[in-house]
């Protein structure tokens, strides 16, 4: 049976429901045909010029990204602008573009239940209620306590880091774990994981006022960067999708999309 694109997209927005996502979000079709023939799809945390670039190279149908690829309003298609002329590939090419976003976050494959997974965390709860039973972000228990420095060493290894960025004593201890992918470090989620008992907060994006909140809080702050801790879903959404369509061809891009890097 010939896949269509909208059989693939039926079955996301079932998994992580478009309707889910956050009112200042955009989600679902990007660019291009929901009645075209798929074969073969790429999975990636963004559809940056590199990935467009892949996928053309790789003969791909389809895109499938996290992040949105268009996320505020368009005025115009002028090619000055970098989105244009990636828009432009896109239909030259006839690759569509399918984003999920905060409904993949909060989604029980997505990413940040992948991270939770990863961690080990046990008797996981939600952090934020989103709706009636969506969360944004995790919160759980580590098998046994640990000392923070080891608690570090251990989440450079799960996200495939040489560094890490933190805020906290080496010598304190961690058992309960807090988590929001991406970007999270607020007071909002900060404070809500510190009243559910967690030593430590995992997030990306973490400027020297969220560290002096964390501070304030009490609650030692873990910064994975917004990449790492995002780009472990990619693998996550490819398992589920292979399950779903044995027919369809699904890889994970090999770009390393990691803007920021530390020497």
């Amino acid at each position: 049976m010939d896949i269509k694109a909208e059989n693939i997209i039926e079955f996301l927005d079932k998994v992580a429901p478009e309707k889910t996502a956050c009112s200042w979000d955009n989600v679902g079709v990007m660019v291009g045909d929901r009645k075209k023939d798929i074969k073969k799809v790429l999975v990636a945390l963004d559809c940056s010029l590199e990935v467009i670039k892949e996928g053309i190279e790789k003969n791909v149908d389809m895109i499938v990204t996290h992040h949105p690829f268009i996320f505020k309003p368009i005025k115009n298609l002028d090619y000055s602008n970098p989105l244009a002329r990636k828009i432009s590939l896109l239909i030259k090419n006839d690759i569509l573009v399918y984003s999920a976003h905060t409904n993949l976050d909060m989604a029980d494959f997505g990413t940040n239940d992948t991270l939770a997974k990863k961690i080990g965390l046990k008797n996981v709860e939600g952090l934020i209620p989103m709706g009636e039973s969506t969360y944004m972000g995790k919160v759980g228990g580590l098998e046994k306590e640990v000392k923070f420095s080891d608690f570090i060493d251990f989440i450079k290894n799960v996200l495939g880091s040489e560094h890490i960025v933190f805020n906290g004593k080496f010598n304190e201890s961690v058992k309960k774990v807090g988590i929001c992918t991406g970007a999270g470090a607020d007071f909002e989620f900060m404070s809500k994981a510190k009243s559910m008992g967690c030593d430590v907060f995992i997030t990306g994006d973490v400027g020297y006022h969220n560290a002096q909140i964390a501070e304030d809080l009490e609650i030692k702050l873990i910064d994975g960067t917004h990449y790492l801790t995002e780009v472990i879903v990619v693998e996550s959404l490819i398992e589920l999708l292979k399950k779903e369509f044995e027919e369809i061809e699904f890889l994970k891009s090999s770009v390393n999309g990691q803007t920021l890097n530390i020497v």
